[in-house]
């Protein structure tokens, strides 16, 4: 048995969605459920501290600070970043 679902998305979202159906080959229904399914096992099985969310609101002063901060990449962050290449 199946269920209609109706949802409003936003128009980036559907243009990605139809754009990943149409060179998947994949119905967009069965996209869909699975989408579904993995979010919810996803939410269902781990702790939720681990779960990135596809985007994530900061302030105004966190952008400008942070966010657009011109500084050089620390070290640490070259080492990690090198790490597959040696």
């Amino acid at each position: 048995m199946t269920t209609q679902v109706s949802a409003y998305i936003s128009n980036e979202t559907k243009i990605l969605f139809e754009n990943f159906s149409s060179k998947s080959g994949q119905k967009k229904g069965f996209i869909l459920e699975q989408a579904l399914l993995h979010y919810i096992n996803a939410h269902q099985e781990l702790p939720a501290d681990i779960i990135i969310p596809p985007s994530i609101t900061v302030s105004k002063e966190v952008f400008e600070t942070v966010i657009m901060a011109e500084q050089e990449p620390t070290q640490a962050l070259r080492d990690l970043m090198n790490e597959d290449r040696d």
